[in-house]
């Protein structure tokens, strides 16, 4: 795993690595085993002093965040066009975030 952090920068390994499919099984297995509460808290610690993501979804949801607050900055809003060229999934991502409003929350950090 710190190889493959080294390599790539992270530890989202894919379930599925051709390079290495023991790590990606692995990976996924204390995923699983952590949404379980059956990783023992030292292991869980280990993994997260290396940056290790327990939660791809919100990891990648905040990403996305990351990259809205940037446009911001740079445009002055969070009205990202449909099709932005620049980053084109992400005015997409805003328009779901906005009409899902799954979680109040986060829809609020899109106007802030």
């Amino acid at each position: 795993l710190l190889e493959y952090k080294t390599q790539h920068g992270n530890t989202l390994v894919p379930q599925k690595y051709d390079q290495n499919p023991r790590l990606g099984t692995w990976v996924d297995t204390q995923r699983t085993m952590h949404s379980k509460n059956k990783l023992s808290s030292d292991r869980v610690l280990r993994l997260e002093s290396i940056g290790f993501v327990f939660d791809r979804s919100e990891s990648n949801w905040m990403h996305m965040y990351c990259q809205l607050c940037s446009y911001k900055e740079k445009h002055g809003s969070t009205t990202v066009p449909l099709r932005w060229t620049e980053v084109p999934s992400l005015g997409e991502w805003v328009y779901v975030q906005r009409y899902r409003c799954e979680k109040k929350e986060r829809v609020k950090l899109l106007d802030d």
